[in-house]
């Protein structure tokens, strides 16, 4: 993706409205520590970019070229995305795309914001804590092969809010979600990583283990497409088919040789059904 420049609105958010066309939002992940550049962001807005469409999106709070302080709940996302189509002179319904934990945060906004969902895609994400930890397969469940080295991990994140145990977690994340794991982002770890204060919202996981949306689907009125890979261990594939059996207007989409990341592992296919539904 070619190196764009966001402008910073008047509360510190550095907010992104990249190439034109048709508008459609990128909902970041919350948690993110890094600025527009992780691969799958990268990814995904350049597919949409080569779609015709004009993607908008900023860096949350506390991270990137954002200066706002980031503050718990997800209060603060929907006013991001506020503050971004307000920022695009926008007032009308549009469409929203979020992949993993952005797109949680996009199921949260359409249902605390239904006037201005006009299409739903969710990428490899669920309905909260208990899809993403009770699903057979699932990285954060306890049957998972993988569960304890990663929760130590996680208790080592926790205790050391440094970069270094973030990335190494993220890297081992990274190994798990993709079925050619030679396609998997590392990020280098380096000395100083272990002594440099991470960026974004450290305190997301902790958010997050309080959201459940899975009473509410019912009132998604957007028409909603549900792209996920077989084996996806962040989101497994029974937590998309529980938002598909669970909105009333969705489609579902499984790619059978992806991970958590099937427009990285299967671009073609994985465009053509994006296309098809919002182009």
């Amino acid at each position: 993706m070619a190196d764009v420049r966001p402008w910073l609105n008047h509360n510190g958010l550095a907010v992104y409205r990249i190439a034109v066309g048709e508008p459609i939002v990128f909902m970041p992940g919350p948690h993110r520590f890094e600025r527009v550049g992780l691969a799958g962001a990268d990814a995904l807005i350049a597919g949409l970019v080569k779609l015709g469409r004009q993607v908008l999106t900023f860096d949350p709070p506390g991270s990137g070229l954002s200066t706002r302080v980031a503050r718990p709940g997800l209060t603060e996302m929907h006013t991001c995305v506020d503050e971004v189509l307000a920022c695009a002179g926008l007032s009308e319904p549009v469409d929203f795309i979020g992949h993993s934990m952005g797109g949680l945060v996009t199921l949260a906004y359409a249902l605390e914001r239904p006037a201005r969902a006009r299409r739903i895609v969710l990428v490899g994400t669920g309905s909260g804590r208990p899809a993403y930890t009770k699903a057979p397969g699932a990285l954060w469940n306890a049957g998972h092969p993988g569960f304890r080295r990663m929760a130590m991990l996680g208790i080592l994140q926790q205790a050391w809010p440094a970069r270094g145990p973030e990335r190494v977690l993220n890297n081992l994340i990274q190994e798990e979600s993709f079925v050619d794991r030679g396609l998997a982002d590392h990020r280098q770890v380096g000395w100083r990583d272990w002594f440099r204060a991470r960026e974004g919202w450290a305190g997301w996981h902790w958010q997050a283990r309080k959201l459940d949306y899975s009473h509410r689907l019912t009132e998604i009125t957007a028409p909603c497409l549900i792209l996920c890979g077989r084996h996806d261990p962040q989101f497994p594939l029974a937590c998309s088919e529980q938002l598909a059996q669970g909105i009333p207007d969705a489609h579902l989409v499984v790619f059978e040789h992806s991970g958590h990341s099937p427009f990285i592992e299967e671009p073609a296919a994985f465009w053509a059904a994006v296309d098809r539904f919002v182009g």
